[in-house]
């Protein structure tokens, strides 16, 4: 769900205000942003990365060297094999039931359907050495996107599990010949271009707790890092169907009904009037995937979806009450009932400067190409952004694609030698920076001092966020409404 152009446009300065999108929210980040700054000079993620991929270590290079043999000797077939066989998402069953095969054939234990979802799972490995080590989890997708001409793997998700498995298996030879403890999760997240989020009902449902450290690859059309601190792909974004019911009558007595079509349009035209209300960097995209029946029959049902976006989630969430009031007085005006059916949401993420440093010293030390050496405004690791506020993680973004996202090209390229080199560099870069983790005590602390402090932070710009905000969107910093004033 990445769109490089998009997130190209909002940085606004080459230094770290660029982490902040709009004015308003650079002017309320600019404490946070100075915190940020301290901390990272504390932590010192450049001097730290250079230091653990400059040291000499024989087991990591083995473990670096078996994740890419696992890689071309089995799941690269299996990364095309998904790619020839696109599913969308909630759909991914052979996908998911060759993933599993695969998976447990390889001694993990795997527990599908999780969380309520039919194609999402967890595979789980014990090292016999124990489990009072380390929890280091591995992301995985495989939904493909929908196409007028059909499903279609042009954001590469085809490759992301079979990168996962590649990096889990030679950290798990390493574990097992060195009687290391801990545990290695891959959590199998369906759905990842359509709503709601897979990840965030996951989250919700408890899937993720536990989990000390998550790792993530995904296509990119240049290798590159993100700045510490919070931001998310694709803007802060409510997904939200609003469905009108009316009642139902022969359209040569419709006033026996209550058209929940006109509701609906009445809406929309709403919605468009409200654009000029609100800030420039506001982003509204709706349809009407259900408009009613025939016509000669008053519509009785109706749905408008909506996905709202605003750089940060304290103005979103303005922008979506006022559309939800809007729908109010569409139902109102038409003696039609709206439903409001918020299904998902995702918010800003955490990005760590102790793991996109050690991501990108380990990209340059293993020949990445096109490395984009200005860092790129945060965004979380996966998403939703829910889960990276709780567990710290990386997203490895390894040059793959000659094209952008959500393309042919770029699912041509997945399937060819650019994808596949850059896919086996990611199962290399996720597999080190996992043994890292498990085996360097002060790269934990840093990763744990640096999250937690990041977490206070993100409060802290929510709040502020809240403060500036408060005369344009009614609203005082507890919550609580300002009294109107009156003026002659």
């Amino acid at each position: 769900m990445r769109t490089t152009d998009l997130i190209l446009a909002l940085v606004l300065l080459p230094t770290l205000g660029s982490a902040q999108t709009t004015p308003t929210e650079i002017a309320a980040a600019a404490d946070v942003l100075a915190r940020i700054k301290v901390l990272q000079e504390k932590i010192a993620p450049e001097e730290t990365a250079r230091e653990i991929t400059g040291r000499i270590d024989p087991k990591r290079s083995a473990l670096i060297e078996q994740a890419g043999r696992v890689w071309d000797s089995e799941m690269e077939d299996l990364s095309d094999h998904i790619g020839r066989n696109p599913e969308v998402g909630w759909a991914e069953f052979e996908a998911v039931d060759t993933l599993v095969k695969v998976l447990r054939s390889k001694g993990f234990t795997v527990e599908t359907g999780v969380a309520g979802l039919e194609t999402a799972f967890v595979a789980t490995w014990a090292s016999p050495a124990g489990t009072d080590g380390p929890v280091l989890g591995l992301i995985g997708e495989y939904d493909a996107l929908r196409d007028i001409d059909g499903p279609f793997h042009g954001d590469q998700h085809n490759a992301q599990t079979p990168v996962a498995i590649s990096a889990a298996l030679g950290l798990k030879a390493y574990m097992e010949s060195d009687q290391v403890p801990g545990t290695i999760r891959i959590f199998g997240t369906p759905a990842e271009e359509v709503g709601p989020p897979a990840k965030t009902i996951m989250y919700e449902a408890g899937i993720f707790d536990g989990t000390d450290i998550l790792v993530r690859s995904h296509s990119a059309p240049e290798t590159f890092r993100a700045r510490a601190g919070f931001g998310v792909c694709c803007l802060n974004i409510n997904e939200v169907k609003y469905v009108f019911t009316g009642r139902p009558a022969h359209q040569l007595t419709s006033w026996n009904g209550r058209n929940a079509l006109e509701a609906a349009v009445q809406f929309y035209t709403s919605v468009n009037g409200l654009r000029s209300t609100f800030r420039p960097e506001a982003s509204i995209q709706g349809v009407i995937p259900e408009g009613g029946i025939a016509p000669n029959v008053v519509p009785a049902r109706t749905v408008v979806d909506y996905y709202i976006r605003y750089p940060d989630e304290v103005y979103l969430e303005h922008m979506t009450r006022m559309m939800d009031d809007a729908a109010r007085g569409a139902a109102l005006a038409t003696g039609t009932e709206v439903e409001i059916d918020r299904y998902g949401e995702y918010r800003d993420g955490i990005a760590l400067g102790s793991l996109e440093e050690l991501y990108f010293a380990y990209a340059r030390k293993l020949g990445a190409l096109r490395i984009n050496e200005i860092p790129q405004r945060p965004a979380g690791y996966e998403e939703t952004g829910w889960v990276t506020r709780d567990i710290p993680g990386i997203g490895v973004g390894i040059f793959s694609s000659r094209d952008t996202y959500h393309t042919k090209g770029m699912e041509a390229d997945g399937m060819g030698e650019v994808g596949h080199s850059g896919f086996r560099l990611d199962a290399q870069i996720m597999s080190a920076i996992l043994y890292d983790y498990l085996t360097d005590t002060s790269l934990r602390q840093k990763v744990a001092e640096e999250h937690a402090e990041l977490k206070i932070l993100l409060g802290d710009y929510h709040s502020r966020l809240r403060e500036v905000y408060a005369p344009e969107i009614s609203e005082i910093p507890n919550g609580s409404p300002l009294q109107p004033g009156c003026e002659n």
